[in-house]
């Protein structure tokens, strides 16, 4: 199935988490749920852009929105399918570099704020305060790389 739909370059499973503190917003809020995934999407093209610098290249990815966690309490995070790499504007594929999710977490942790605190949900003071935590709570997963035709990463997909 996926090799119909997937390009033959690798992928990566991201997934994407808020702390609790701002989970709220999204409980009150449905329409942030939206908003969540576009800062999800934001953050991996700027993070990838960066990780291979030719001109106007283009990660591609699938997002999806989860709202419950392991005891089915509202926990909104995101699930990506990621192309590992960008497109450039010849649609030639260049691999990422191997990296770490600590600089995509701040990316995305940014764009939240900056999201949150646009809608008049949040301010200036409660942004201060998580920055200054030892752990904000924001979370990114960055799975293994998936080769093209490697069945069983792909099935742990799904």
């Amino acid at each position: 199935m996926c090799g119909e739909v997937l390009k033959k370059v690798p992928h990566r499973h991201f997934v994407f988490s808020l702390p609790k503190i701002l989970r709220r917003y999204f409980l009150y809020d449905r329409s942030l749920l939206s908003e969540l995934s576009r800062c999800a999407w934001e953050a991996l093209r700027a993070f990838f852009r960066e990780a291979v610098p030719q001109g106007d290249a283009m990660p591609g990815a699938v997002s999806a929105i989860q709202t419950f966690g392991d005891l089915l309490g509202f926990n909104p995070h995101c699930h990506v399918l990621c192309t590992d790499g960008c497109f450039d504007e010849k649609a030639l594929f260049r691999v990422a570099p191997r990296f770490g999710p600590e600089g995509l977490k701040a990316i995305f942790e940014h764009k939240v704020f900056r999201m949150l605190l646009s809608k008049g949900k949040i301010t200036p003071d409660l942004i201060s305060l998580l920055r200054s935590w030892r752990y904000s709570g924001f979370q990114v997963y960055a799975g293994p790389r998936i080769q093209p035709g490697e069945k069983e990463g792909m099935e742990h997909l799904f």
